[in-house]
């Protein structure tokens, strides 16, 4: 058996998939991720506890809402203290804002 691992975490894969599509339910955020709807719940709950993301009713649904700036101002990036290069962290926030259909001008 082959082992796969990838350079984005749970975390990461939910923010592209916001991005992608805002009115994304649990369920379809989980089947995009790979993740199960329980690691989807948990890592939304960090994302809007720490203001990364927020989530407005519409109808039965949330449209969720990445804020930028939240997330630029983050002070860890990594698992580590490691320092993230603000290149990398720039060129992350410009990359979820193209794939969102967003300019990221004020980024």
């Amino acid at each position: 058996m082959e082992r796969t691992w990838g350079f984005l975490t749970n975390h990461a894969h939910v923010l592209v998939q916001i991005a992608r599509d805002p009115r994304s339910t649990v369920r379809e955020i989980a089947y995009a991720t790979g993740i199960t709807e329980r690691a989807a719940h948990s890592v939304l709950r960090d994302l809007r506890e720490d203001g990364i993301v927020s989530a407005k009713r519409n109808g039965r649904r949330n449209v969720y809402q990445i804020n930028p700036e939240t997330l630029m101002s983050r002070n860890r990036w990594g698992a580590t203290d490691m320092e993230i290069p603000r290149p990398l962290i720039d060129a992350t926030i410009r990359g979820l804002a193209r794939v969102a259909g967003t300019t990221a001008a004020s980024v």
